[in-house]
């Protein structure tokens, strides 16, 4: 009996030892597995590339028309055309929100130009020599594109404005020069190539329109009605501020 009474003590000292042994190494497994729990670092993924705000510079060549109606037939015979041509150089600033594949955004841009133009006078008459020059261009646009992952194809559209001088009686003494503002429609299409997250370089089409004006060359004869065309091919580089932001996802 008593034999049997010091193995069952032995028996219940044996288990009061590991019984706490077990209950911490179950506390310290459970406290390591909610440490990594709560520090579990959250899964980043980069904003859609053509994501943000961006400014660049473009350069390009313009080539056009302005037609010209006289209803007094001083300079020409009821109407003409003068063919005009010339360099380009400015800056653009814009932003873009892409969503999946399709990028939607607006943009300012504007030029300095030296496209210009002229008539010679007419023989049987030297007043009716004639010149053209655009100075200044500016568009206000909304664009949107589809994205191909590096490459962006867009249309844009919106107004246009153009600083123009014409000058009359070229080849006399007196050349009279008339400085007028226009407003317009600019429509375009374009292709944007990302060089990296950051920097992308573009070419791009314009066609701007400005419809027909009253201005008087002279103050001896009625308003002549002027309209002008152009077409710009324009080379452009663009930094995009957001194009290496992350956005974290738990």
């Amino acid at each position: 009996m008593t034999i049997s009474i010091l193995r069952s003590a032995r028996r219940f000292l044996s288990c009061a030892a590991v019984t706490p042994l077990l209950a911490a190494m179950s506390l310290t497994a459970t406290s390591a597995i909610a440490a990594d729990m709560a520090v579990k670092a959250p899964v980043v993924a980069p904003v859609p590339l053509w994501n943000g705000f961006y400014i660049g510079v473009h350069g390009g060549y313009g080539v056009g028309s302005s037609r010209l109606v006289d209803p007094s037939f001083a300079f020409a015979q009821d109407r003409f055309t003068m063919d005009t041509r010339g360099a380009i150089a400015g800056a653009q600033v814009g932003g873009n929100w892409q969503f999946d594949n399709l990028v939607v955004g607006a943009e300012l841009d504007l030029s300095w130009a030296s496209i210009k133009g002229s008539r010679p006078s007419d023989p049987a008459n030297i007043l009716s020599g004639l010149a053209v020059a655009y100075h200044a261009l500016a568009t206000g646009t909304g664009r949107i594109g589809y994205a191909f992952g590096d490459l962006l194809g867009y249309v844009k559209g919106g107004v246009a404005w153009a600083n123009i001088d014409y000058q009359a009686f070229t080849g006399t003494p007196f050349p009279v020069d008339i400085n007028h503002q226009r407003t317009g429609l600019i429509g375009g299409v374009g292709l944007e190539y990302a060089l990296t997250n950051n920097l992308s370089a573009r070419l791009e089409y314009d066609y701007l329109y400005f419809g027909p004006a009253a201005i008087a060359l002279t103050t001896r004869i009625s308003p002549q009605n002027v309209n002008h065309e152009l077409h710009l091919l324009k080379l452009g580089v663009n930094y995009r501020f957001n194009g290496d932001a992350i956005v974290a996802r738990y």
